[in-house]
């Protein structure tokens, strides 16, 4: 039998728990699950799975052979797409997942520009705030705000993602407009739930960093919720510039001391490992990164030299046109 089809059976008998949820995914039977499993520990001479009544765990020969299998189920499976790929266009899955807010406004309209351009393209992308296992999941790659996680994946920091101070005009207009850092102190702070135990405010200006108690009056974990809340004029908040610019601009929202700067929150790409980097993922990050030199409220991670680049690039391509 195919090694790689042992290797496969084994894998997903792990990440299934059980040798009945691998054979249904598999869509195949428990008894050839069982077959596989046995045949494959004949061939390593090690023993890989516990087998209880609650299900199956891997033992440390077979968690070693878990992480090698999935190595070299990536590398076929990428040299298939490569050859696949030859004539330049993309099939095959991608699986992605991004925080809720950032999801919806920066990585959704890349995927649908790239399912428009590949149409052969599956994309999946799962937005959540909470942190997926990218090997356990069979994620592609991940962006993630501030926090990484407990994460055996790599990752690439993108960007620096810009926060703002913001409140209603009504809110600003019953409460009083802020002057200085201190100011902050005496007004009702909604808060994200990634910043909940964060006591303090700083800020910056001039160089000099200042920082203020905070009166965290509510918390919540949806950046929808929050803004519904600023509008309802409960508190003020802190959010990143890039997704109320709009507002900010029409008045809906006001900035408070806009003289001072909030520190920024890392953006990251991960993925489970080099070898995993499929030439559709590859794809997905040029856009990505190709996107986010545009925005303004994400500064690159490679600051302003690598936005000129760009630039320069992009001058040249109009020139020649």
């Amino acid at each position: 039998m195919d090694r790689l089809q042992l290797f496969q059976s084994f894998i997903t008998a792990i990440d299934q728990g059980s040798l009945s949820g691998a054979a249904k995914e598999l869509g195949i039977s428990q008894p050839a699950v069982s077959q596989q499993i046995a045949l494959l520990e004949s061939i390593l001479r090690k023993e890989l799975l516990f087998r209880t009544s609650r299900g199956v765990q891997a033992t440390e020969a077979g968690l070693l052979v878990y992480q090698g299998a999935h190595k070299i189920l990536d590398q076929v499976n990428s040299l298939e797409e490569d050859l696949n790929n030859l004539d330049h266009s993309l099939s095959g899955s991608l699986r992605l997942t991004a925080p809720l807010a950032i999801g919806q406004n920066l990585v959704a309209p890349i995927v649908f520009d790239m399912q428009s351009k590949y149409p052969e393209l599956d994309i999946s992308l799962k937005l959540s705030d909470l942190l997926a296992d990218l090997v356990k999941d069979r994620i592609d790659l991940a962006i993630r705000v501030g926090s990484l996680g407990k994460s055996d994946a790599l990752a690439r920091k993108i960007g620096d993602l810009e926060l703002v101070l913001i409140a209603s005009p009504d809110f600003l207009n019953k409460h009083g407009h802020p002057k200085e850092p201190n100011d902050l102190s005496n007004l009702p702070m909604i808060q994200y739930r990634d910043d909940k135990k964060k006591s303090q405010q700083v800020l910056i200006k001039g160089g000099q960093q200042s920082t203020t108690p905070i009166q965290a009056a509510f918390t919540f974990d949806n950046p929808d919720v929050i803004i519904n809340a600023l509008a309802r004029g409960i508190g003020y908040t802190k959010f990143p510039y890039l997704l109320v610019k709009e507002q900010l601009k029409s008045g809906e929202l006001e900035q408070i001391l806009p003289d001072y700067t909030v520190p920024s929150k890392p953006v990251y790409l991960l993925y489970p490992s080099r070898q995993s980097l499929t030439r559709r993922a590859e794809v997905f990050i040029e856009h990505l990164l190709s996107t986010i030199i545009t925005l303004d409220g994400v500064t690159p991670a490679r600051g302003g030299k690598w936005r000129e680049t760009i630039n320069e690039s992009n001058k040249r391509l109009i020139n020649a046109a």
